[in-house]
């Protein structure tokens, strides 16, 4: 049976930074929920939107939109963070953390962020088998269908769109000034681990960091080997701004 998550909206203090927490490619709020709580709970005010085509659980949702209309989507998170609490921080999971290091690049307000097992450098080899497994699950939990067959030109005009989007990032990366959080598993089935080392390396001018889960798999959020250290490496960092 399906489940229809909700955007997350958490007030918190306004002498801290809001936090905009951005979920993973055919994800949702719930990948960031624990986090949410834990920073929510040391008075950090959360919003974790849902990007469009992710909540109404259809098998084609994810690759009925893009990346255009989900970073407008963060960049209407972040403006409405920024009006609340002044200053803003941005991480991403996965697909998320290319959205949240873009609006860190571009965006005013943004004083610091991050990213999550996020496939900037090298990619996703494995993008169509997660969109697959993602139909398949659907299909499975409704009584929904899909054509595999025909999904397979978009899910190729997907994976060129979000990886034009990482070039972008890629590109202003040198330019960025203010501290940066990567997080990366060393169990990862979904990227290459090591990709981690390559997008820390992009940030030369930052003040950049990076975690590594070394028996964590790709959801470092909910991952038992990484959830609640990560949450005290990301309440850490906030701590230092």
């Amino acid at each position: 049976m399906l489940r229809y998550p909700q955007p997350i909206t958490l007030p918190g203090r306004k002498d801290l930074p809001g936090v905009v927490l951005l979920h993973s490619f055919t994800g949702s709020s719930r990948d960031m929920r624990l986090l949410a709580n834990d920073l929510n709970a040391a008075g950090y005010a959360v919003q974790a939107p849902i990007f469009s085509g992710h909540a109404d659980k259809t098998p084609l949702g994810p690759l009925s939109f893009g990346p255009d209309r989900w970073l407008a989507e963060t960049q209407a998170a972040v403006r409405a963070m920024r009006r609340e609490y002044g200053r803003v921080v941005t991480f991403g999971l996965s697909m998320g953390g290319n959205f949240a290091l873009r609006a860190l690049e571009t965006m005013a307000g943004v004083v610091a962020g991050g990213a999550f097992a996020t496939p900037l450098v090298d990619g996703s080899p494995h993008f169509a088998r997660t969109v697959h497994r993602y139909m398949d699950y659907i299909v499975r939990e409704s009584d929904q269908q899909a054509d595999f067959g025909a999904a397979q030109g978009a899910i190729e005009h997907q994976r060129a769109a979000l990886r034009h989007l990482a070039h972008l990032t890629i590109a202003a990366a040198p330019s960025v000034h203010v501290p940066v959080l990567l997080a990366q598993g060393g169990q990862d089935t979904v990227i290459t681990p090591q990709t981690a080392l390559r997008s820390l390396a992009l940030f030369r001018g930052a003040p950049a960091s990076l975690a590594w889960y070394p028996e964590a798999n790709h959801i470092l959020t909910a991952d038992p080997h990484s959830q609640a250290q990560l949450s005290r490496d990301v309440l850490a960092f906030l701590a230092r701004l």
